[in-house]
């Protein structure tokens, strides 16, 4: 029950954390696809984890890397992909260091992650 209520956050709290790149970038050009890809990363994540931990939990390593692949996604974006890009090319250090923030926002999340779930 206690991984369903931490489902339940993560699917509004992560999905919303993707939609805050995308605006903090738009005022430099960042387009809707930007946005889509980041929540279909989070999406991605966060199903797969769930299925791993909850219906298909004697497959979990399978699902446990599924859903990496949406969490490295999203770290790919922040610190290589289209979001540095375009805080790199906006000339803004602000800009760049909330970039820069976010990313390492998510990783440390993932980090504490398996702690969240005991």
């Amino acid at each position: 029950c206690a991984q369903f209520h931490s489902y339940i956050d993560w699917i509004l709290t992560v999905p919303l954390m993707c939609v805050e790149f995308y605006l903090i970038l738009r005022a430099v050009g960042a387009k809707q696809i930007l946005l889509w890809k980041m929540i279909g990363y989070s999406l991605i994540m966060l199903i797969f984890g769930y299925l791993g931990e909850t219906v298909f939990r004697s497959q979990s390593v399978l699902f446990g890397v599924l859903s990496t692949v949406g969490y490295v996604g999203i770290v790919y974006e922040a610190w290589f992909g289209s979001a540095k890009k375009l805080a790199v090319n906006s000339n803004d250090p602000k800009l760049l260091g909330a970039i820069k923030a976010l990313g390492w926002f998510v990783l440390a999340e993932w980090a504490i992650y398996p702690s969240l779930r005991a």
